[in-house]
């Protein structure tokens, strides 16, 4: 196979394999997307279960408080009750005692659950948070390789020779100091020559001036 024939095929080669990575690394973006956002439908319904799952312990505790309060008064009025002698209404104060205290201990046991439920939803939403930030910084990184290899690929097409693979950029910055390197000492060995010749060229007027009139005075 020619050269030509050789190089252009190279040439088109790097240019699939250039496109196939950007196509697979679109895809995979679009695939982590797809999982952020299903991540970040599930977070919001669980924070939303656990704020619901808070304000019916927080009623249930204030229930409860409530229920005590009344029990506190129930059972002053049955004492009083049975200061006066009134045996009728004194139990029917006790009865309401303990219809009130066996409604409060039924609360206490709901409670309890609604303060597991809350955990649960509490963990489940640290989870989820968690989990959505792994996928975003995995989706930062994703697109900034991409980004990456996009460039380089782009790079590696423009530059001359049969290099099949993008050139790192610390090679191609070594590449260059070597090209500014020659150039940079030519540049000061002829500034020094000049600054060694025309350091002063008002002296070396006055020098060649000074030697005619001592090659004239000789001749003399």
């Amino acid at each position: 196979m020619p050269d030509t024939l050789k190089t252009l095929f190279k040439r088109i080669q790097e240019g699939m394999e250039g496109l196939a990575g950007a196509v697979m690394g679109d895809r995979a973006e679009r695939l982590l997307d797809e999982e952020i956002r299903t991540i970040d439908d599930a977070l919001h319904g669980a924070r939303g279960e656990h704020a619901a799952a808070k304000a019916r312990r927080v009623a249930n505790e204030q229930h409860q408080a409530a229920l005590t309060a009344r029990i506190g008064e129930t059972e002053a009025k049955v004492e009083a009750a049975l200061r006066q002698g009134r045996a009728t209404q004194a139990r029917a104060a006790a009865d309401d005692v303990v219809r009130q205290q066996t409604e409060r201990n039924q609360r206490a046991e709901e409670g309890q659950d609604l303060t597991v439920h809350e955990r649960q939803f509490a963990h489940v939403v640290e989870q989820l948070e968690g989990r959505l930030r792994r996928l975003k910084h995995q989706l930062d990184i994703l697109r900034a390789s991409n980004s990456l290899q996009r460039a380089q690929a782009t790079v590696a097409r423009r530059q001359p020779g049969d290099a099949l693979y993008p050139e790192p950029a610390f090679a191609s910055a070594a590449r260059m100091k070597r090209r500014r390197a020659p150039a940079q000492g030519c540049g000061a060995t002829s500034q020094g020559k000049h600054q060694k010749t025309d350091a002063d060229p008002a002296q070396a007027v006055l020098d060649r001036a000074r030697k005619r009139i001592t090659s004239s005075a000789r001749k003399r």
